[in-house]
């Protein structure tokens, strides 16, 4: 299982693969990658900005084409990584 930094790294990792291709993508890969950051480094993240990540991660992973994309982001690890270390830090 992978740890939140590591899941951080890949939505970072993503979000430049995903920069030229699907801005949509992109924002949210670098935006969860910069949330599950802020919670590891004990920031606290004001819950507009939790729940738009959440609520985009959410739309995206049900967006997942059927036809297989390769390099497609796992938006439901991450959301479930940002879940988790929320309720951690106790917000």
């Amino acid at each position: 299982m992978a740890t939140a930094a590591q899941i951080a790294n890949d939505m970072a990792a993503h979000a430049a693969y995903w920069a030229k291709r699907d801005l949509n993508i992109e924002r949210a890969c670098r935006d969860a990658a910069r949330v599950i950051r802020a919670f590891l480094a004990g920031d606290r993240v004001d819950g507009r900005t939790y729940w738009g990540v959440d609520l985009r991660l959410s739309n995206l992973a049900d967006r997942k084409p059927d036809w297989g994309v390769q390099g497609y982001p796992d938006f439901d690890r991450a959301r479930i990584c940002m879940q988790r270390l929320k309720a951690e830090a106790g917000h």
